[in-house]
């Protein structure tokens, strides 16, 4: 199949016990790998020096860290999809957040919806230029004004930093509304992996905490809600998957990423593994959460660990929606336009938000 055809496909889902599943095109059942799935998978093992001697009982490695290295070997290709002129500018939030802006050429008169993006990035990586077609897409296709946040990272700033900068944004956004042309009522917040768990405890705070409850809905991609050992490598069970090919592989890339603790160490610093505002997997009063989607791959290391947040949440009644793209592993968001789950998802997004 075409992109385009892939896309027409996806338009398709079936409920599988509270969760939207969507097949990989062509298929019609679980445990198969999209084909640009299964060649990235390919290309990690065939050429990052990490996964070389996988066959090793203790394959993490170790030695001095290269933050920076790390850092240069994030994301992936990805390109616009917007179908509208969009009117992007840099500012600054706060007088401390560097912050991306778009909105509609067509709609920038209009008092619209607000979404707050938050990168990923293990939390010592990524940028909001590498999200900047994401950013695009949600606003075109909301049609909202985003904020595209250029949050501290660590180890330079460990936690709370970019939670806070996170919060103090929002509160930012919320209180200039009216001169922004910011709906009050329609505030809503996303984010992938680390920036996952950001949005998801910059919602604490906002509702459990200071119940201050600007915002009106998230979005949480693959988010990270538990830096807690045990729990990190207990969801990251693949004994229960039907993994039909590659099994061996994506097992060791799973117990390679539940394993490995530098992202949790360094935005940690000091603080245990279970602190509520990093591990909102274990926070209290959950029940105060705003309603919540959250959207993960097939066979995606931190799927384990997005099912257990989910299933709390309901146990607390919270409105939830969960989307599982078969196929599909980590950070499939980052390639936006070549692969048509990414702009699907997005869709599904802006469903769920504009509900």
């Amino acid at each position: 199949m075409n992109y385009a055809e892939q896309i027409k496909s996806l338009k398709h889902s079936d409920m599988f016990n509270n969760v939207e599943v969507k097949f990989v095109p062509g298929k019609e059942e679980d445990g198969w790998l999209s084909d640009d799935t299964r060649n990235e998978l390919k290309n990690l093992f065939a050429h990052n020096p990490m996964f070389q001697n996988m066959n090793q009982k203790d394959f993490n490695p170790k030695g001095k860290i290269n933050i920076q290295a790390f850092r240069d070997g994030m994301g992936s290709k990805h390109k616009n999809i917007a179908q509208h002129d969009l009117i992007i500018d840099n500012t600054v939030l706060n007088g401390s957040v560097t912050c991306r802006t778009y909105v509609r050429e067509d709609r920038k008169d209009e008092v619209l919806p607000t979404l707050i993006y938050v990168h990923g990035g293990a939390f010592y990586g990524g940028s909001m230029m590498a999200v900047d077609e994401i950013a695009r897409a949600f606003a075109d296709f909301g049609p909202y004004r985003v904020f595209n946040l250029e949050y501290s990272l660590a180890p330079e700033h460990p936690f709370p930093t970019a939670l806070l900068e996170c919060y103090n944004s929002l509160k930012y956004l919320y209180d200039h509304a009216r001169e922004l042309k910011l709906d009050t009522n329609r505030f809503y917040m996303s984010g992938d992996s680390a920036g996952g768990n950001l949005t998801a405890t910059t919602s604490y705070l906002d509702h459990a905490v200071f119940h201050t409850n600007y915002l009106t809905k998230i979005v949480l991609y693959y988010p990270d809600v538990t830096e807690v050992a045990e729990q990190r490598i207990k969801l990251a069970d693949t004994s229960n998957y039907p993994i039909k090919e590659m099994k061996k592989e994506i097992e060791q890339f799973t117990k390679f990423f539940s394993t490995d603790t530098l992202a949790g160490d360094l935005y940690r610093h000091n603080h245990p593994q279970d602190e509520h505002l990093i591990s909102i997997l274990n926070a209290d009063h959950l029940n105060e959460m705003p309603p919540t989607e959250l959207i993960v791959g097939e066979f995606d290391p931190l799927r384990g660990q997005g099912e257990a947040f989910i299933k709390k949440l309901r146990r607390s009644d919270v409105e939830t929606h969960y989307i599982r793209y078969n196929g599909m592993s980590h950070a499939f968001l980052d390639s936006l336009g070549y692969y048509p789950q990414a702009e699907d998802s997005i869709q599904e997004a802006v469903k769920f938000l504009n509900k």
